[in-house]
């Protein structure tokens, strides 16, 4: 059975009336009651300070206001919504079709609502009011599920939908009060709530007769409040500035009635058109140097959306804004790996390529480059270039081609990032035949738990760790907004032809206590900028020679004299892996697909260990994303003062090939023959000296078979 509210509509069908848990003072709010324990509006400041009583068909509203009559303006304004006609936001209902599995999964958590089962378990309910700081409903801050119910209840009709959803939105209300230190009221949350779920709702509920005329008036002033709140505190930048704006935006289009409502708009325009600058670098980067959290300049196109859709376009120059989104896109490009992924560098998950230029497309019909990859190469035209270097974000992509099949490393030789950073500069990646066997596995579950603390630190990445210690380095410092024009990298080289990649990059600042400590720089009580010191400096050459054949070589300084220990460190997405007689040479072995072999070619005085899902002495061998999953750690670890060198080969293998590598031969103080079990045989010179380039050839007029 529907509990039923007072409302005008109800009261003329003639149902029973259930007083509502609070009122609203009709002057000004007294200092006991709940909405003033809230900081909600008075009633007079609403009135006579928010809502613009000259806006259209506000007059019955400003009639009342006038004279005095503070319960009639509530109860006009009320209606003035509920009769309000216009474009607020689109909704399209059609996925919400009878059959669509959108719909399913909607309505199955639906019921769970109407009933008061799982996440609404009736446990955390005291009569009407939900406990929403005990509940464990999925995002609950950013509350998308209010805008999931009111599509429901939009396509149904089911009232009985209304009245709990009235519910949840009131019980936030009463028990969720702003504050900075609440998670409900972190600027991002408040900007994604205001974005979708709350303005969603609220349009959905103003068809309901059981949404009462203090119900829709407390949801109003809550909604200032949280669009204010957004103003207030908004991010100077990043992937939260994105958000906090598109909520801002929105309330200034679905709440127009607001004095400040063009304000919010023109203010997040401008921000929104100025941070496509401040936000990206030059090579289309964001500065937080994470793909996932990058991509969400879509808020911004989002904004514009909604103001072509609510006949608002006009305000936006499309020169200055959309054109601005197409190196966006393109970074996607750029990035990409055989798989249509992203690497997943820092804070977040490989993104789908494919839906992200799919969208660039819609934007930009003329990138022929974006229609190949959208089509898998069925239309359009193939990008004009290979292997390329991000010469402001630090980021190298050394490609064979653009198929599905080919292969890919990605080199990371720049800056820390401005936030969601890792502390993994010179890491590397590898796709071998399509397939991500060297990783790095991103991150976005923010628990504070050890396994959670390696995946954002140097022992969880493909670089080198010195006498146990970790890179240290600061957030916010590099990139920095205050440091603009954002400067192109000076600390690494490039070359590129189609032949031949090589990437050159250096790491000279802080390594950390020795062994685990804290790799996120802002946890209280935390360690992380205790034992800093710079014991060695490290430098990586990288060398592709196409299509086929990595190497990377390390070369550690020491810096105070002293010997120290080098442990240079390989992740393999698998848990079949094999080492040869020699313990030395490394493979992963999963049958039917790609892998790859790890080859150390200096290997006097080198210590080869493999670990897999280990927790003990220390954390080793796990893909670490919203959870840990079991994989492959190598580690080559060599000691010594002065300069030492580290020289691996990293050879991917196709599906069935057991194996490539056949022998290394030293034939001077850095010079070595390569031989492979094709036939192909190849001369490498990997002089100690970081400066210069590594340099690779075939040997010629060894066979049929043989590489030139």
């Amino acid at each position: 059975m529907i509990r039923v509210r007072r409302t005008t509509a109800a009261l003329a069908l003639g149902v029973m009336v259930v007083a509502f848990l609070f009122v609203d003072t009709m002057d000004t709010t007294s200092a006991g009651s709940p909405a003033a324990n809230q900081g909600l509006l008075s009633d007079r400041v609403l009135f006579e300070q928010k809502i613009n009583l000259d806006y259209p068909g506000l007059g019955e509203v400003r009639r009342d206001v006038k004279t005095g009559d503070l319960a009639a303006a509530r109860h006009d304004l009320a209606e003035y919504y509920r009769r309000r006609t216009g474009k607020f936001l689109p909704l399209d209902l059609s996925r919400l079709a009878s059959d669509s599995p959108k719909r399913v999964s909607y309505e199955r958590s639906v019921q769970s609502l109407t009933e008061r089962t799982g996440a609404y378990d009736s446990r955390l309910w005291k009569g009407d009011v939900f406990d929403w700081s005990a509940s464990h409903v999925r995002n609950k801050e950013r509350m998308y599920l209010l805008g999931s119910i009111g599509q429901v209840y939009a396509a149904t009709g089911d009232e009985r939908i209304a009245v709990s959803l009235i519910d949840l939105m009131r019980s936030f209300v009463i028990t969720c009060p702003p504050g900075q230190t609440s998670a409900f009221w972190a600027s991002m949350t408040v900007g994604i709530r205001m974005r979708t779920g709350w303005p969603e709702a609220f349009l959905a509920l103003l068809r309901s007769p059981y949404l009462t005329d203090d119900d829709l008036i407390h949801f109003l002033k809550s909604a200032y409040q949280q669009s204010s709140y957004i103003l207030e505190h908004h991010s100077a930048t990043s992937n939260w500035l994105t958000f906090e704006m598109a909520g801002l935006y929105t309330s200034g289009v679905v709440y127009p009635e607001f004095r400040e409502a063009s304000h919010w708009r023109e203010f997040a325009r401008e921000t929104a058109v100025s941070d496509l600058d401040i936000g990206w670098l030059p090579d289309g980067m964001s500065i937080e140097l994470t793909p996932g959290y990058g991509q969400f300049f879509s808020n911004y196109l989002g904004m514009y959306d909604l103001a072509r859709y609510t006949g608002r376009a006009s305000s936006w120059d499309r020169e200055r804004f959309v054109a601005k989104t197409e190196p966006l896109f393109n970074l996607y490009l750029k990035i990409m790996a055989p798989d249509r992924s992203t690497p997943a560098t820092n804070d977040n998950l490989p993104v789908n390529v494919v839906s992200m230029l799919s969208n660039g497309l819609n934007r930009f019909p003329n990138r022929q480059d974006f229609r190949w990859i959208v089509t898998d190469g069925k239309s359009g035209a193939p990008p004009d270039f290979t292997s390329v270097v991000l010469p402001y974000a630090g980021y190298a992509a050394m490609r064979s081609g653009w198929g599905r099949s080919d292969n890919m490393l990605y080199f990371d030789f720049g800056p820390v990032g401005y936030r969601h950073a890792h502390q993994d500069k010179l890491e590397v990646m590898i796709w071998a035949y399509g397939r991500q066997v060297l990783y790095d596995s991103g991150r976005t579950n923010y628990a504070d738990t050890p396994h959670q603390n390696y995946c954002m630190d140097t022992f969880s990445h493909n670089t080198v760790l010195v006498d146990d210690r970790p890179q240290r380095r600061k957030w916010y410092n590099d990139p920095n907004p205050a440091k603009r024009p954002y400067p192109r990298l000076t600390d690494y080289e490039w070359k590129s032809n189609a032949a031949r990649d090589f990437a050159r990059g250096v790491y000279d600042d802080n390594y950390g206590l020795p062994g685990p400590s804290d790799a996120y720089p802002y946890k209280k009580g935390g360690n992380f900028n205790e034992g800093w010191g710079k014991p060695a400096f490290h430098s990586r050459r990288v060398l592709f020679y196409k299509p086929d054949i990595f190497v990377v070589a390390d070369t550690l300084i020491s810096r105070d004299g002293k010997s120290h220990i080098y442990d240079a460190r390989w992740n393999l997405d698998s848990t079949h892996v094999q080492r040869t007689a020699n313990g030395l040479e490394v493979s992963t072995k999963d049958p039917g697909e790609p892998n790859l072999e790890v080859i150390p070619l200096l290997t006097h005085g080198l210590t080869v260990r493999t670990a897999s899902a280990q927790d003990h002495p220390e954390i080793l061998g796990w893909r670490v994303v919203d959870r840990s999953y079991p994989a492959t750690t190598v580690e080559h670890v060599k000691a010594g003062p002065g300069t030492v060198q580290l020289l691996t080969l990293l050879l991917p293998l196709k599906p069935g090939q057991s194996s490539l590598f056949q022998s290394v031969r030293r034939i001077g103080a850095s010079t070595f023959e390569i031989a492979l079990r094709d036939g192909r045989r190849f001369r490498l010179d990997a002089p100690p000296d970081p400066m210069r380039q590594l340099v690779i050839h075939a040997v010629p007029d060894l066979g049929p078979d043989s590489h030139h």
